[in-house]
């Protein structure tokens, strides 16, 4: 009975000592505790007392804790870097407090960056074209914007293979950025993991390693945190995998979901959220893509095969959600999928368009469906959402789609002479969006149709003459053609987004296709 006693009251001691704190730290603001704060290691998740105190007996997994920084709150940041975040040691305990600083954020609005792709490659010209065309277009737009102003990056900030090439990582990123106006809320991409691990190490490991440069540098892979009355999860959908050697060296895969530490950390921070809450959840990878276009003229969308596994992982987490928004990036191009009455899939072309080594020195930043290179701004007015697509270097009230006339555009391209038809590619068509073309003041029937966009495909050809099958254009759900009555007849073409605004071009035909961008 007594070693039996022993046992049991070593067991106990044991057991009080797994849970002691090895995590602690206060929130506060201005020296005054912040109450009711969530804070995470990416696995657990705890909140603060009424003194502002966390603790948790945390086994240190991703090697930092973050705040998920609450509404009405914000947080300082070291350049492009918010500071929501602090690394643990291999110390007992660690002490990590974190500041909050009040603002009224009810009403903000969010610019949305993805795929930026700098490579830091002369022959590709990609940074005189990124300080050129988005940088300085970005940084205007943001200062004459009124209220608090933050921004999302979606991925892909680098191209891994460049890492190396070039010497140009995820640091030469932060360096190109530096004057850039707000802090970023970033999550990684496929591109922005370490590309070669030795085959020694072992398959359970890979991932881990090659996120590492970005934990080091951005912070957080995935997190979540509060603006206004929205809250914001940030997520890394992409697992890297062992593949096969290549010339020598290590190669890798990815998957695309959540490894199990992430998604059972995903489910408990959405238990501190109330269902009524807008809910918006950035990651690089859709989950969603449009498969045609249906008889009645609206456009099907499928799971992507890659994206079973994330969808099977992350719906029944969001079955009690009433507002739920996936912000996304890697296709580098649009796609506004209503997935239900709940749930919408903002997919967005890329500030790099299809690839900034496709641009010669007269073509214009396009992506594979045909959509300008450019970001996206998202105004929360409490609950409610407005959005719109700003092209690097053009007025968004002058740019938001492009006409082709068919009969000038030859049928290497999609043109069709002698048809008399004309299409128009709106760019971040979606449901809600309007479109009227008048031919000499009768209106024309309009019909969406599932095609390719003219003008990438005259800039792919002239690009890469040599890689018949690279970065080819892509079938698109937001192209619509009318069949005019005259080959010279003028159109007023009228698109209207969601929210009223208008956008107007006349077309005075026979239209030359040639690079000019309205």
């Amino acid at each position: 009975m007594k070693h039996l006693l022993l046992i049991a009251a070593l067991c106990a001691a044991c057991t009080a000592r797994a849970q002691r704190p090895t995590v602690e730290g206060y929130v506060t603001c201005q020296g005054e505790p912040v109450a009711g704060v969530v804070v995470s290691d990416g696995d657990l998740v705890v909140r603060t007392d009424a003194e502002g105190r966390y603790e948790m007996a945390s086994a240190k997994p991703c090697g930092y804790v973050f705040v998920s920084i609450p509404s009405g709150y914000e947080v300082a940041a070291d350049g492009l870097i918010p500071r929501h975040f602090g690394y643990t040691t291999r110390c007992a305990v660690d002490r990590i407090d974190f500041e909050l600083r009040k603002v009224d954020n009810d009403d903000f609005t969010l610019f949305i960056s993805t795929d930026s792709h700098l490579r830091g490659d002369p022959e590709e010209n990609d940074l005189p074209q990124f300080r050129r065309w988005y940088l300085p277009d970005i940084t205007a737009e943001i200062r004459r914007t009124r209220g608090p102003v933050y921004s999302i990056h979606l991925g892909d900030m680098t191209t891994d293979i460049m890492w190396h090439r070039n010497d140009f990582a995820l640091r030469k990123y932060l360096d190109a950025m530096k004057s850039y106006p707000t802090p970023f809320f970033h999550v990684p991409g496929n591109h922005d993991n370490e590309r070669f691990i030795d085959m020694e190490v072992p398959d359970r490991l890979w991932d881990s390693l090659a996120q590492a440069p970005y934990r080091e540098l951005i912070g957080p892979n995935y997190y979540s945190f509060n603006l206004g009355r929205v809250h914001f999860v940030m997520l890394d959908n992409v697992i890297v995998r062992r593949s096969v050697v290549k010339r020598g060296k290590p190669a890798s895969r990815n998957d695309y979901m959540l490894d199990e530490r992430q998604l059972r950390w995903l489910g408990r921070d959405l238990e501190t959220v109330e269902s009524g809450t807008p809910l918006v959840i950035c990651m690089h990878v859709p989950i969603f893509r449009f498969s045609g276009i249906r008889e009645d003229g609206t456009a099907a969308y499928e799971t992507a095969p890659a994206m079973q596994r994330l969808h099977d992982q992350m719906m029944p987490l969001l079955e009690r959600f009433a507002d739920v928004r996936f912000f996304t990036g890697h296709t580098h191009r649009f796609a506004t999928i209503a997935v239900n009455d709940r749930i919408c899939q903002h997919t967005f072309v890329s500030t790099s368009a299809v690839s900034w080594k496709i641009n010669g020195p007269e073509s214009r930043l396009v992506s594979e469906d045909g959509s300008p290179g450019g970001y996206n701004i998202f105004r929360f007015r409490g609950k409610r959402v407005s959005w719109q697509f700003k092209p690097n270097g053009y007025e968004a009230r002058k740019n938001q789609f492009r006409v082709y006339d068919l009969n000038c555009v030859p049928e290497a391209f999609g043109g069709e002479p002698g048809s008399d038809r004309v299409l128009v590619n709106v760019y971040n068509w979606s449901d809600g969006w309007k479109i009227s073309v008048r031919e000499e003041g009768r209106e024309l029937e309009v019909v969406r149709t599932w095609t390719r966009d003219p003008l990438y495909r005259l800039v792919r050809r002239d690009a890469l003459p040599t890689r018949p099958t690279a970065f080819l254009a892509t079938y698109n759900a937001h192209m619509f053609a009318v069949r005019t009555a005259s080959p010279s007849s003028t159109l007023d073409i009228t698109v209207t987004d969601p929210f009223g605004r208008r956008y107007r071009q006349r077309i005075e035909r026979p239209k030359t296709f040639d690079w000019r961008i309205e």
